[in-house]
């Protein structure tokens, strides 16, 4: 389970780098709010590359910790926002549309979590 863990976090870190560029392109985010998903994608693929090569996961379940946490939070605030009845466009993209997609990269960022600290260590 730490290697699909740790393919799988190369693979999301991939996704969530163009994922963010695509969906803030032209309008940007004030700079915290996409930097965060950055160092996620820099924790993820960092840690992905010290579990394949040395078989810890320390890094990789810290990896996918922060990506889990930072979803967590972007995922509850964009529920407010919709409870609220906020402008229905973020971004590039419409807020319920978005808001369905980050619910299920929290998802993918817990079992990307769950792989790596319950994972079986290689030989």
């Amino acid at each position: 389970m730490i290697r699909i863990s740790a393919f799988l976090a190369i693979a999301f870190g991939v996704f969530l780098a163009i994922a963010e560029a695509a969906r803030n392109w032209g309008d940007w985010q004030w700079w915290p709010y996409w930097l965060v998903d950055y160092i996620a994608v820099a924790l993820l693929i960092f840690g992905a590359q010290r579990a394949l090569k040395t078989g810890t996961v320390r890094w990789l379940a810290g990896a996918w910790g922060w990506t889990a946490g930072t979803f967590y939070s972007s995922f509850f605030s964009h529920i407010e926002r919709i409870s609220a009845g906020a402008e229905d466009r973020v971004g590039n993209i419409n807020e319920q549309p978005l808001t369905i997609i980050i619910g299920v990269m929290l998802g993918v960022s817990i079992l990307g979590f769950l792989g790596a600290v319950l994972g079986k260590r290689a030989g």
